[in-house]
């Protein structure tokens, strides 16, 4: 007994001593438990939601959503990469002038932008509700959730929240807006009986009562912080450094957009077979959520370190740790995604249709792909440290094209299997590529 407290003991020593494992582990916790009781909450919601108002009409309200994510995600730019890359290099220089003028020109591309992809969206509802063939209902639907967009302006705050190691007020906000969102879909489904339009209004204003208690945590850490003050962020002069954060944010940008594809596509696609068959896959999705919620904390935690190390030029030590990460990662997913595939058909058996547990092995076979792209999670924040941007664009068009071809030909054939196979295709493209890039980077510094 002695001897195993002694090993923790110098285990966790040796944890401390570390400030990179330290750092990380801290922010890992951290972000798991608010990803991981966001997820949670949104499942019950999702569980709740599909028992009051019935599969097809979730199904609308899936497709309505779906289309509304991408707007935002290609209108909405990645502000939060630009704030962790540069803000790094500022607070390595102790040049808080240099960060106050970065908070300043990522807030006016968040909120120039977010007005933008609410006009859009509004704007061409109609059209793609008619090239799809969709009903009024969920055309409806796309005009009520539509105003998530304009309050989206969160893209600055979120990487100037990781920048100052405050990854708990990411949390508290992912956890309070699913909290939110639950209480207005029993108020206006459950209470009101407003059946679809009221679960569009609970899905609108608990993102955007959400978006906006982010924002005021945000203000108040600047407030708070020394250093930054939001009278000189305001009257900063932005013009000499304008032109290399936009130009940062439009190729982080582009890549968010290439990846639009594979993660909204299949509900796009999946609409032309059937609603019901969107609602099944949707809630196949969340099941596989738990997955990220362990590899979304990693990216989050691990971006702002991986740029700590590039911008000190450590990057033999930083290529060290992705390694060991990943070798971890793949350890990790393959018997967790079968404890999660059991325990979650025999949920599903308990509390839907048939129609979600007659589809298992669609279930286990997408737990299997995203647990095999998870485990490699820490390839993309190392990437984007290294300053290939344009590079991940490219791959992601490239290997998100082959997804659309690929389940555009095979849907009518094969059905629901064509998502899997593209999914497939796209994971191994994307990860052999960047990796043979990493490699090559950090081989020429070297």
């Amino acid at each position: 007994m002695m001897n195993i407290k002694l090993w923790i003991n110098k285990r966790i020593k040796k944890i401390k001593d570390n400030s990179f494992v330290a750092k990380f582990l801290k922010n890992f916790l951290i972000s798991f438990i608010g990803e991981g009781g966001a997820s949670f909450l949104s499942f019950i919601s999702t569980i709740f939601l599909i028992s009051i108002i019935g599969n097809t009409n979730y199904g609308i309200l899936v497709v309505a959503y779906s289309f509304v994510l991408i707007v935002d995600n290609v209108v909405n730019f990645q502000a939060w990469h630009a704030m962790i890359s540069f803000g790094s290099d500022a607070i390595e220089n102790d040049d808080y002038g240099a960060l106050e003028r970065l908070i300043k020109i990522g807030t006016v591309i968040d909120v120039s932008m977010a007005i933008l992809g609410l006009v859009l969206a509004l704007s061409t509802a109609s059209f793609f509700s008619n090239l799809f063939g969709w009903n009024a209902q969920t055309t409806q639907s796309i005009y009520i959730l539509s105003f998530m967009i304009l309050f989206n302006f969160t893209g600055t705050s979120v990487g100037i929240i990781r920048l100052l190691d405050r990854f708990v007020l990411y949390s508290v906000f992912r956890i309070a807006s699913e909290i939110i969102r639950l209480l207005l879909i029993v108020a206006f489904c459950l209470v009101l009986k407003m059946g679809l339009k009221g679960a569009a209004f609970a899905y609108a204003l608990g993102y955007i009562f959400g978006y906006l208690l982010f924002f005021i945590l945000f203000i108040n850490e600047l407030r708070k912080h020394t250093s930054l003050s939001i009278r000189r962020i305001i009257k900063s002069d932005i013009k000499q450094d304008w032109k290399k954060v936009f130009k940062f944010t439009f190729w982080t940008s582009l890549t968010a957009s290439a990846d639009i594809p594979v993660q909204q596509f299949d509900t796009i696609f999946l609409s032309m077979l059937s609603y019901d068959l969107v609602a099944v896959f949707k809630v196949y999705k969340q099941i596989g959520q738990v997955l990220t919620k362990f590899a979304t904390p990693v990216k989050q935690a691990i971006m702002p370190l991986f740029s700590e190390l590039v911008s000190k030029e450590k990057y033999r030590e930083c290529y060290a740790y992705y390694k060991k990460m990943i070798a971890k990662g793949n350890m990790l997913m393959a018997p967790f995604v079968l404890i999660l595939t059991g325990a979650s058909v025999l949920f599903l058996h308990l509390t839907l249709d048939p129609i979600y547990v007659n589809n298992w092995l669609v279930l286990f076979v997408y737990l299997l792909l995203r647990g095999f792209a998870l485990s490699f999670a820490p390839i993309h924040p190392l990437f984007i440290a290294l300053g290939q941007v344009k590079q991940n664009f490219y791959i992601s068009l490239i290997a998100n094209s082959m997804y659309i071809a690929v389940v555009w030909l095979m849907i009518p054939f094969i059905g629901i299997w064509a998502i899997l196979l593209g999914l497939l295709i796209e994971y191994l493209v994307v990860l052999v590529v960047k990796q043979k890039v990493i490699v090559k980077v950090i081989n020429a510094y070297h």
